[in-house]
């Protein structure tokens, strides 16, 4: 459930916030294919209903300050469903690289949740979300689960705790298989005139039970926007032991630009964010 970066905050908090949040050989490529294609295919064949779409391009796609593809780009596709009592339901998936020299794989990500208003200003939304990861080379399964709880003002400031209760993750630290894993994050997004916003998010990330370590990431970035496309450049940072646990993956000290393109067809065919 990710738009996509910390690139969880703008990716995945996004997807709070607007509710709106994946690649090798022959056979990944074709599934590639099949996702990116029939998502807006969908999206379009229900345009008189509250569908969106987003297709992104990414020059690293980061999460939770570790890249998720080496310094490498990545297309990234979400479809989105908003019904009514305030329920949603969605995929997003990305192209990964697992290994630094490896073939990609593809993720896709489902989610569900509900939000509902508290008040004028404040919004609560509950989520459950299944990450998957397809034609994965790795020979473990990292598939896992992830149950959040966020709460936001204004849809401008989004605070999220997430629980992973069956996590699998290899780092320079070990292997662990199927152990719980917390995440606390926050993200902000401030509108400048001529259609400009500051954009940041910090998270600290408890791996206790899996590799007896916690860590801090956080991202700031401006975001230009023009009718359904937006532009982003962010920087990343991390503090060390992100380095300890993937080596060069850390985010730390990276600078990204990203593009979307948002497609809300119950508004439009271009609906430009608030």
């Amino acid at each position: 459930m990710k738009q996509q970066s910390v690139n969880g905050l703008k990716s995945r908090a996004a997807v709070v916030l607007s509710y709106r949040p994946l690649i090798g050989h022959l056979a990944a490529g074709l599934l590639q294919a099949s996702v990116l294609t029939a998502l807006p295919l969908l999206a379009c064949a229900a345009a008189d209903g509250p569908w969106s779409a987003s297709f992104a391009a990414t020059t690293d796609y980061i999460f939770r300050g570790v890249s998720q593809t080496y310094d490498r780009g990545a297309l990234q596709l979400g479809a989105n469903y908003q019904g009514t009592g305030g329920w949603f339901a969605g995929a997003w998936g990305s192209r990964v690289a697992p290994y630094p020299i490896a073939q990609s794989a593809l993720e896709l990500d489902l989610y569900t949740g509900i939000s509902r208003p508290l008040g004028d200003e404040f919004t609560a939304s509950v989520s459950y979300t299944h990450y998957m990861y397809l034609d994965d080379p790795r020979p473990k399964r990292f598939n896992y689960d992830e149950l959040a709880v966020a709460a936001s003002f204004l849809d401008r400031i989004v605070a999220t705790i997430s629980y992973q209760p069956d996590s699998t993750l290899y780092s320079d630290l070990g292997f662990a298989s199927r152990r719980s894993a917390l995440a606390y994050e926050a993200a902000g997004r401030w509108p400048l005139p001529h259609a400009f916003a500051l954009e940041a998010g910090a998270g600290y990330y408890d791996l206790h039970r899996l590799f007896g370590v916690r860590y801090w990431a956080a991202d700031v970035g401006a975001q230009y926007v023009f009718r359904c496309v937006s532009v982003d450049l962010s920087r990343y940072f991390a503090d060390s032991t992100v380095s300890r646990l993937y080596g060069g993956a850390s985010a730390n000290g990276t600078w990204v630009l990203s593009a979307l393109v948002r497609l809300s067809f119950d508004e439009g065919l271009c609906h430009r964010p608030p």
